[in-house]
């Protein structure tokens, strides 16, 4: 039942912040051309990179280690968050003495007013001190508050947003007004300070920590912002380079689609996992959580990347209009490998949790390497297509790095079998959605075929023993409690997984 409040709790998080940034986007990118939007796009990316600068491997280590001592040593608690928050305020004063550097001296050509630059940059920063502070309240698993954020700080981003398209749809407003949103993401966590825990340095405490800490923060940032570079911002950059600013636009309208599609199901169980996988690492069950996890996050992955893969002009030409079906294909591939990225959520938070980051930041060099010369190679001759399809090759080649890794901490990747069983319960659902479509046009077919998918891979989980044995507890707990007709579709159920 906790985790369930949890995952309900971060449902409202994952579901305001992606859904309403997909509306943000919609908007935008109606309003503006093509190549408008594709300009646009680079300005959020470099806003995008700064932030990285500044938060990555931070974040993602202060859950770690928030969650790892709460658990085992909260003595020592107050004095390992008031070390993070030093480590934060170190990295972003090493950010902005670069970023002032580059502006002071003009070591960068751009198009955008100095004036728009900086106040880009500290609303990045007060956005950066919002993820850090969301970090923080992930690690105690406080996710009511960080709910509670996301409807504070999303409505007034989307009427911004609205406003903007209505009064002066430009660019530069556009950016001004994503730089008031990151204003008021930053203020909406200050409303909670007094659930924050307690921050009081205190060197003994630490001293022991320290080196393993800055350790694992320094290979966490190699992890983080090479991983961004590698599978995002690289592909983007060099599709500006060679002046596909159209195809820079479509490369992230299909990312921000597909992450978005991830995060309708997978994700919210997703966002829980790494403190449940921190504490079961300290208590030693961290095997069966990693495999039930990964069976729950391909099962619902699945759920979501079929009808999105059959339906997706009609999701393009809904949402976007008929200017950004160029973007289809690259939706369509980009699903397919988030959902292997959904599947490496396993080995990825194993070595997280192993104290493994020193291992991962090496495949992410190199991986960094490869993806450098490959792109500068192959995208300026095949466009948006060699960008996918090196986004594509990179998951792969990620996927297998990670599992060996893993493997020598004990990791098992999910079984063969249980994966086939639900690739082919989701291959066989999607026949009907595929002959619908045949039948039926736009919206009416992507929306009775996902219905008639959703209903038969429901089915076939059960018939093909897809669930694990927490669903059959769950579904004889709950089955005397129900109404006839549904009895006996539970009952059938239970029997088909006994």
């Amino acid at each position: 039942m906790k985790t369930s409040l949890q995952a309900a709790m971060a449902a409202i998080n994952l579901y305001s912040e992606y859904f309403l940034g997909l509306i943000v986007s919609m908007t935008i990118a109606r309003h503006l051309s093509t190549e408008d939007y594709g300009i646009y796009s680079s300005i959020i990316w470099l806003a995008g990179l700064m932030t990285l600068a500044i938060n990555a491997g931070v974040s993602l280590n202060v859950t770690k280690f928030i969650a790892e001592f709460k658990h085992k040593n909260s003595d020592a608690l107050p004095a390992v968050i008031a070390y993070f928050w030093r480590i934060q305020y170190s990295r972003l004063l090493i950010v902005a003495l670069i970023v002032f550097t580059i502006l002071f001296f003009d070591l960068a050509d751009s198009n955008i007013e100095k004036w728009l630059l900086i106040l880009l940059f500290f609303s990045v920063a007060i956005k950066a001190d919002y993820m850090f502070r969301v970090s923080i309240f992930k690690g105690i698993k406080r996710f009511d508050i960080i709910a509670k954020t996301s409807l504070i700080a999303n409505p007034f981003n989307i009427v911004a947003v609205l406003l903007c398209a209505f009064i002066s749809p430009k660019v530069e407003s556009f950016i001004i007004v994503y730089c008031s949103a990151c204003i008021v993401y930053g203020m909406s966590t200050r409303f909670f300070n007094k659930h924050l825990p307690l921050q009081k340095y205190n060197n003994e405490h630490v001293a022991e920590h320290k080196q393993r800490i800055m350790f694992q923060v320094i290979s966490a940032t190699i992890i983080v912002l090479l991983g961004a570079l590698i599978f995002r911002q690289s592909q983007v950059f060099v599709l500006e380079e060679n002046n596909f600013l159209s195809e820079a636009g479509f490369f992230n309208i299909a990312f921000l689609l597909s992450t978005a599609a991830i995060t309708l199901v997978p994700g919210i169980y997703q966002e829980i996992l790494l403190p449940k996988i921190t504490e079961a690492v300290q208590d030693g069950n961290v095997k069966s959580q990693v495999a039930q996890a990964e069976r729950y996050l391909l099962t619902l992955s699945l759920f979501v990347v079929v009808p999105v893969v059959i339906y997706a002009d009609v999701i393009i030409e809904l949402l976007f209009g008929s200017r950004y079906l160029p973007a289809v294909f690259p939706l369509q591939m980009m699903m397919i490998f988030k959902t292997i990225i959904t599947l490496n959520q396993g080995a990825n938070l194993t070595l997280i949790s192993n104290d493994k980051q020193v291992s991962m930041a090496k495949v992410h060099v190199a991986l960094f390497i490869f993806a450098c010369a490959i792109s500068f190679f192959i995208v300026p001759q095949w466009g948006l297509d060699g960008s996918v399809a090196i986004f594509g090759l990179l998951v792969v080649i990620m996927l297998f790095s990670y599992k060996n890794l893993a493997a020598r901490v004990g990791y098992q990747m999910i079984s063969f079998m249980i994966a086939s069983r639900l690739v082919s319960a989701a291959a066989l659902s999607a026949i009907p959605a595929i002959i619908i479509n045949q039948y039926l046009n736009g919206i009416l077919s992507a929306v009775i075929g996902s219905i008639v998918f959703a209903l038969s891979y429901i089915n076939l989980l059960f018939i093909f023993k897809g669930f694990d044995q927490s669903v059959l507890y769950i579904l004889k707990k709950i089955v005397p409690t129900t109404p006839k007709p549904i009895k006996a579709y539970l009952s059938w159920g239970i029997k088909c997984l006994s």
